[in-house]
C-alpha cells in the first residue's frame, strides 16, 4: 500500500489530474478555431479510423457513459459532422458515420496532433513508455474492488 502524499503535488492523483487538465486546456486552445471541443475530436478520431460504428462502441472504446457519448453526438451532428442512420430491419440499431464536412476537418486539423506532441515534448519511447503506464493505472482502478478499499 502507498503511504500518503505529504502535499498535493505529491500525490499520483493530482500528478495525473493536472497533467490531463494541462492537456486538454491545450486541446482547447488549439481546437478552438474549428469549434471542436477534444472529447468530439476523439470520437471523430474513431469515426475516421473505423467508417462507421455505434455509439455504444464509442463510449466503450473511450471509457465513458452513454449518456456522455449521446451529448456528444448530438452536437456533431447538428454541427454537420456526422450523421446517425438506423439500418434498416432493426430500429433499435444506430450507425454512426462521419460526414464528408469532417474529412474536411481532418485535413486542417493535421497539424494539431503535432502541437500536442512538441509541447509535451516526450521523445517516442518515453511517450510509448507514459501510455502504457498510464492505462495500467486506468486498468487498475477500473478494476479496483472498491468495497474492499473503503477506509475502515
Amino acid at each position: 500500500m502507498t503511504q500518503p502524499a505529504a502535499t498535493v503535488e505529491d500525490a499520483v492523483c493530482f500528478a495525473v489530474y493536472s497533467a490531463a487538465q494541462a492537456t486538454v486546456q491545450l486541446y482547447r486552445d488549439l481546437l478552438a478555431p474549428w469549434g471542436v471541443t477534444y472529447q468530439q475530436l476523439l470520437v471523430l478520431g474513431i469515426l475516421w479510423r473505423e467508417g462507421s460504428t455505434s455509439p455504444s462502441r464509442i463510449a466503450t472504446e473511450l471509457h465513458l457513459d452513454a449518456s456522455t457519448i449521446t451529448g456528444i453526438l448530438n452536437r456533431l451532428e447538428t454541427s454537420g459532422l456526422i450523421e446517425r442512420t438506423r439500418p434498416a430491419g432493426d430500429r433499435r440499431a444506430v450507425a454512426v458515420t462521419a460526414t464528408e464536412a469532417s474529412a474536411d476537418l481532418r485535413a486542417s486539423l493535421h497539424r494539431v496532433a503535432g502541437c500536442v506532441g512538441d509541447a509535451m515534448n516526450l521523445d517516442p519511447d518515453a511517450a510509448r513508455s507514459l501510455i502504457d503506464t498510464l492505462h495500467d493505472l486506468r486498468d487498475n482502478v477500473a478494476s479496483a474492488d472498491r468495497l474492499s478499499l473503503r477506509p475502515a
